[in-house]
């Protein structure tokens, strides 16, 4: 027992003979900069990336052998920027690896750590250097920037004192990250959010071997409110050499509050691969779920969930396979407004190669519930062919769409399908189907044949699409670019379009509020009610009407608000409210807001000549139109809009309005601008001015005289010009003038005006007598050849009240 015990003791003592004589060794050969260079050698030769190490390299034997770096940093690919930067990095070595150039790591610890990804306006990321190689990055690639490389290197000797022959590896027992910053900015959407505060614990990291990984940080998305949790906990698996990445399993879950929404439920569950020599990514067990409340009414939907779920998912482009297994999308969001819409993808089995195509039928729904609604229907079945050119024998479009008014459209579409998944082209070569509207008892059908081709890759798609509308054919063309911000472009051409039999009337729309019928009985009854007050309190009143909150779009109006483009219009015959236009022209700009501007529209109008710019808000109700009429018909213009007819003749009229509303009330009331009339040898309607001139002599013994309206009575004139300012829905008019063979009528002074919101007007003129008129006096008949008196003409319900001032002739 002795003797094994003294040759234990010897060999004891010997191993650690060796050991500090290997350690002295170690540390009078040590050179950092051997280790460094290399380091900074192999990084800009694979990835040509800058690494500088500002600080020192700092060896410490106790109480084990570890290395200390302070300020680290790695710049962005080919460029001087700053990629990624760490205050301190601590190692913790085997001593024994070192010997023969193996760097064997217990343990790393990194503290603050700093890194800025990202996503430049092309798509790309400034770290895709580090896991996706191009496709031509092969070993003769290598070989010659290798080669390059070397030319720059230091001397033979020099190089061959500092580097042992061996390959440099380097095994880490665990990391820790401690005061960890990631930002990532999409220059794209300009948009940016970080995790800070991050911490980051692994196990054992070695290259082709599986680790675990756990991740703490806070995620702030430059909200005001942020305040969320991120917790992550995986395992992974790297193969760098073979550009294998693998998430064997990960568990992240976010809790808190994002962007202003309460995080009711965020997850990620599943299993993820890369393999970038090969194009492939994989993904099972895969489930996503979100479930987010909004913290206030500033958000502009309440509520959002999704829940994404498959068996296996997955994406070859070297192979040109895609798969999915069982792959459910679901999701729904809702606004204030109690709005919500919903949708939902099922594809039961999908595999599509380059050498086959087979799938089950690929369902999918919509649903829009609120004060309108819509369902639309997609399902694509019969896959066939390869993937350079797959065929989809059938893909069916069916939904309707209600309007709160009961108006339904509906549309059944279907054509074949053809897909190349290498280039992203597809075409529906023959869309056919029906489009049905119908409202109350009309019931009209529009069939429809189209053809679309597009490429998904350029986001692009062109359309060429017939349809028979009321016996007339129509003819929509154009482009539509960049599908997550739609930008259209179309022109559409047609013999004859009756406009409100497709979009039907739409009463929150500022244009359609102005057309509707004001003088029905409830309305014109609640106006009155509304107006009792005099025509200064009406002026006082109205400015307070002005709306400040936001208009709740319908569903058309939400999907207008969401597409930029430019239409042409093109229509021999257009009618739309009892409205008729002849040979329109006009260009339509939308730019991805709520904001709509008809430019150069041009159309015969009422027998005359119509020629308009406008511009309005969906959002806010807010219209302003420049608008010149020449020639037209004042009794049908007016009986057209469904006003009192109190004019036949030809004028001209020239306005200029602005205004904002969420009703055709709200409308009238903000009613501002300029507005001037001409018109030349016509009549007035309701009443005579000769009745009045030939019972002369009581208006000057009472001083009034009152008239009942009669459409029938009339006062012919040769010209009728006027000026007013619209101020809040009233006409102040600046300028009046009648002329007749009989009289005249000039403005007295600016206090004239009309009141749009109720029909009411007060009119102090200047009457001028032509002919004479016979004034009876105490029994006497005298013949006035000429005269010249004040008068005031308003009305009061169906009556028109004459005023002169004038007691005595």
């Amino acid at each position: 027992m002795n003797k094994w015990l003294k040759r234990s003791g010897i060999v004891l003592v010997l191993l650690i003979l060796t050991a500090v004589v290997g350690g002295a060794i170690f540390l009078l050969n040590f050179d950092p900069k051997v280790y460094q260079d290399r380091l900074v050698k192999e990084i800009k030769l694979r990835y040509e990336r800058d690494l500088k190490i500002n600080g020192e390299i700092e060896l410490s034997l106790f109480p084990r052998i570890g290395l200390r770096v302070t300020d680290v940093s790695l710049s962005n690919k080919n460029a001087e920027t700053e990629f990624s930067s760490m205050q301190e990095v601590r190692f913790a070595v085997a001593l024994w690896p070192l010997l023969f150039d193996r760097f064997l790591v217990d343990h790393v610890k990194v503290n603050g750590f700093k890194s800025h990804i990202v996503r430049y306006a092309d798509g790309s990321l400034n770290i895709d250097d580090f896991y996706a190689l191009p496709l031509d990055f092969d070993k003769e690639h290598m070989a010659r920037r290798r080669q390059q490389a070397a030319a720059e290197e230091l001397p033979i000797a020099e190089r061959a004192a500092r580097m042992a022959a061996n390959e440099f590896k380097i095994d880490i027992a665990g990391l820790d990250l401690e005061n960890g910053t990631v930002l990532v900015e999409d220059q794209a959407s300009k948009r940016q959010f970080s995790l800070d505060n991050m911490s980051i614990h692994t196990g054992r990291i070695t290259f082709g071997e599986p680790f675990s990984l756990a991740l703490n940080a806070k995620l702030d998305a430059r909200h005001p409110t942020d305040d969320a949790t991120l917790n992550v906990r995986s395992r992974l698996r790297f193969e760098p050499a073979a550009s294998i990445y693998q998430v064997e399993q990960i568990d992240a879950t976010l809790q808190g509050q994002i962007k202003g929404y309460r995080v009711a439920e965020a997850a990620l569950n599943g299993r993820f691969s890369v393999d970038n020599f090969a194009g492939d990514a994989h993904g099972k067990a895969l489930r996503l779920l979100l479930n987010l409340n909004a913290l206030d009414e500033s958000k502009r939907l309440s509520h959002i969930d999704l829940d994404v779920r498959a068996d296996e998912v997955g994406l070859n482009r070297i192979d040109t396979q895609l798969l999915a297994k069982n792959l459910s999308i679901k999701g729904s969001t809702a606004d204030h407004q109690k709005r919500s819409l919903a949708w939902e993808l099922n594809s039961p089995n999908l595999n599509l190669s380059g050498f086959d195509a087979a799938a089950e039928p690929l369902t999918g729904t919509v649903q829009f519930r609120g004060e309108e609604s819509m369902d639309v229907n997609v399902s694509l079945d019969g896959f066939s062919g390869l993937a350079s050119n797959l065929k989809i024998r059938e893909n069916t479009l069916k939904g309707r769409y209600l309007t709160s008014a009961n108006r339904a459209i509906d549309i059944d579409l279907s054509s074949p399908l053809s897909i190349n998944l290498l280039s992203g082209e597809f075409s529906y070569p023959a869309l056919r189907g029906l489009l049905r509207l119908s409202d109350g008892d009309l019931l009209q059908e529009a069939p429809v044949i189209a053809s679309i081709r597009g490429d998904l890759r350029s986001s692009s798609m062109d359309f060429n699409v017939d349809a028979v509308m009321d016996a007339e054919r129509m003819n929509l063309s154009g482009t539509l670019k960049s599908f997550s911000k739609p930008s259209i472009d179309f022109k559409l051409s047609a013999e004859s379009l009756a406009l409100d039999h497709i979009l039907g009337v739409d009463s929150d729309l500022p244009l359609a509020s102005l057309m509707l019928e004001s003088d029905a009985k409830d309305k014109s009854q609640a106006a009155a009610a509304a107006n009792q007050t005099s025509t200064a309190a009406a002026v006082e009143e109205a400015p307070s009407a002005k709306p400040n909150k936001s208009r709740s779009l319908s569903l058309k109006q939400e999907l207008l608000a969401r597409l930029s483009g430019v239409g042409v219009f093109d229509i021999a015959k257009m009618s739309y409210r009892g409205l008729d236009f002849q040979d329109l022209s006009a260009t339509l700009f939308f730019d991805s807001s709520s904001d709509i501007k008809i430019d150069a529209l041009r159309a015969k109008f009422f027998g005359g000549e119509l020629a308009a710019n406008s511009q309005m808000s969906l959002d806010d109700g807010s219209l302003k139109v420049d608008l010149k009429l020449k020639d037209v018909d004042m009794a049908s213009l007016l009986q057209g809009f469904k006003a009192r007819a109190l004019l036949s003749s030809r004028a001209d009229i020239d306005l200029a309005l602005a205004t904002q509303g969420l009703s055709e009330k709200e409308l009238l009331q903000n009613l501002n601008g300029q507005l001037s009339l001409d018109s030349a040898e016509g009549k007035w309607h309701g009443f005579s001015m000769k009745r009045v001139l030939d019972d002369v002599t009581h208006m000057i013994d009472t001083g009034s005289q009152q008239l009942r309206f009669e459409q029938s009575e009339t006062t012919p004139f040769k010209r009728l010009r006027f000026a007013a300012d619209v101020n809040n829905g009233i006409m102040h008019f600046s300028k009046l003038h009648a002329d007749s063979s009989d009289f005249s009528l000039v403005n007295k002074d600016e206090s004239s005006q009309y009141n749009m919101l109720d029909g009411h007007f007060d009119f102090n003129l200047q009457l001028n007598a032509k002919q004479p008129v016979s004034v009876s006096r105490q029994g006497v008949n005298v013949q006035v050849k000429g005269f010249s008196i004040p008068i005031r003409l308003w009305n009061d319900a169906e009556l028109i009240q004459v005023e002169t001032a004038l007691q005595e002739l």
